[in-house]
């Protein structure tokens, strides 16, 4: 089957899915009130300096000022040396050499309060914390990445061919400003050399236009803001894999096929407008990959399943054979077919909902080293599809592999999701019993050390059910006891697991007697 760009477009936000062989691969969002600021170059001004945590703050014209750690500062890493690389690299990967620069440079003595710098953001705000920013710029084009601050060349890993990896380098060489690097992507395999040349040089145009600009006016201040979601996927995604981009929405439409015409000719006849009454993402079937892919649980072909639970240290995926019980005697060969599933599923969502970080495989435990042998090579062949960088461990005695997969924006969770209201994020919320248990201790205090005739308890409608059916042996028993009349309301605004025991009746209607 084909490969295909689907993007679905309104005002509000512009949804792009990638479609390889039939299933959604990738999944990017930008909302119009939500605008991603990652990748944009700013001008900012030094704030403050921490030479505890060797980090400054930076105010780039942002809510919260940005965070910029000396490891990802360029000064004292200039003179790094060509090295070969894939395109996914970032100016904020570490290296040897700059973790030994790093010992021996103070953040006190390259930056001061005050001081205006130039800086990028390489990972959005989140929650109470300011956008992490580094000095290292990075500016993508169709065909290259521009790194001013670095005397760098890499050629992406996906171009295999050492021939080809010849040529590209030696165009680069030979063209690059001194001083300066860049990265070969991989939509460069092949092309002619006039097209890399043109794609440098507009480059390191934009750049020098941003210094100039840089010197007229004061900090904090916008250089360079990324292109949006659809025109970056039309520069990131778009390859001579890629059959056709179908848009629903005219204006898009118009907008993506004019860069394409300037930018990348050849492929400006695959844009396509979608005019059907069906929505487009109902149509691809997008739309119910988008949910599955939102789910905990994930159902393998053969009946058993994968837990995803994410936290905040690791992502950890767990396989189970569920209902699957095989079609031989052989309960090693049944674990070894569920874990073949999983190694190939397992890669999927990865991808499809972008999971980044430390990442912990459960297979299933296998006697046979051959088996575990047999699935990690499968693991690995999948995850060479990757177009984000991954680092996985063998399978262990305890069928676990260990694994890291590049951050390289947010996962479809935190596009999508938000914490819940009612379990602050916790996953849980406490049970019906162990509020009521609560409350009826709360009562016994209250009832100690108030001298009033009478106690009235405000809960949520399921403890105060539980407690007025389950426990009236215990409400008569601490009536008795403490000589108290005890009244209970049922909250329609409390949450489950709050509650108040007090002596003075609500004149509002919020509390309804039960």
């Amino acid at each position: 089957m084909s490969n295909i760009l689907v993007v679905n477009s309104t005002s509000a936000e512009t949804r792009v899915a990638l479609v390889e062989d039939g299933m959604m691969t990738e999944f990017h969002l930008e909302r119009t009130r939500e605008v991603d600021v990652v990748g944009n170059i700013y001008k900012g001004k030094v704030i403050r300096v921490l030479p505890g945590m060797q980090s400054a703050f930076v105010d780039i014209a942002q809510e919260k000022a940005g965070f910029l750690h000396i490891s990802d500062f360029h000064d004292f890493d200039s003179d790094l040396a060509n090295s070969e690389n894939d395109e996914d690299w970032s100016p904020s990967s570490s290296s040897p050499r700059r973790k030994r620069d790093r010992e021996k440079v103070d953040i006190q003595d390259v930056l001061k309060e005050g001081q205006e710098i130039v800086v990028q953001v390489i990972k959005e705000p989140i929650g109470n914390k300011g956008a992490r920013l580094s000095g290292r710029i990075s500016i993508p084009g169709r065909y290259s990445v521009f790194m001013p601050t670095v005397s760098h060349i890499g050629i992406s890993r996906r171009i295999e061919s050492e021939r080809e990896r010849r040529r590209l380098r030696k165009i680069v060489d030979r063209c690059r400003p001194d001083g300066a690097g860049f990265i070969v992507r991989t939509v460069s395999q092949g092309i002619e050399n006039a097209n890399l040349q043109r794609d440098m040089e507009l480059l390191v145009n934009l750049w020098t236009d941003m210094l100039e600009k840089g010197n007229r006016v004061k900090a904090p201040y916008l250089l360079y803001e990324e292109p949006n979601v659809l025109l970056r996927a039309a520069r990131d995604l778009l390859t001579s894999d890629i059959e056709k981009i179908v848009v629903d929405d005219e204006t898009s439409y118009k907008e993506v096929r004019s860069f394409i015409e300037h930018y990348m000719p050849a492929f400006a006849d695959k844009v396509e407008l979608y005019d059907s009454p069906e929505p487009i993402f109902d149509a691809y079937g997008i739309e119910i990959e988008i949910n599955r892919a939102l789910k905990r649980r994930v159902d393998l072909p053969s009946g058993g399943h994968l837990v995803i639970d994410k936290t905040e240290a690791l992502t950890a995926i767990d396989v189970n054979t569920g209902r699957f019980v095989g079609k031989t005697s052989s309960h090693e060969e049944t674990v070894y077919k569920t874990n073949i599933e999983a190694a190939i599923e397992i890669v999927y969502q990865l991808r499809l909902r972008n999971i980044g970080g430390i990442i912990i495989l459960d297979f299933i435990d296998m006697d046979e080293h051959k088996h575990r042998n047999a699935v990690y090579r499968v693991l690995e062949e999948e995850l060479a599809k990757d177009k984000v960088p991954t680092n996985a461990l063998a399978i262990s005695e305890f069928g676990l592999v260990e694994m890291t997969r590049k951050r390289v924006r947010e996962s479809l969770e935190q596009y999508l999701c938000g914490e819940c209201d009612e379990c602050d994020g916790r996953g849980f919320v406490k049970s019906k019993e162990t509020v009521a248990y609560e409350v009826l201790r709360e009562i016994k205090r209250e009832a100690a050390v108030l001298p009033v005739p009478t106690l009235y308890i405000y809960a949520h409608s399921n403890v105060i059910e539980f407690i007025r059916y389950r426990e009236q042996k215990m409400i008569k028993t601490i009536e008795k006891e403490y000589k108290k009349r005890l009244e209970f309301f049922v909250d329609p605004e409390c949450h489950i697991e709050q509650f108040d025991v007090t002596h003075k009746k609500r004149k509002s209607s919020r509390g309804k007697k039960s």
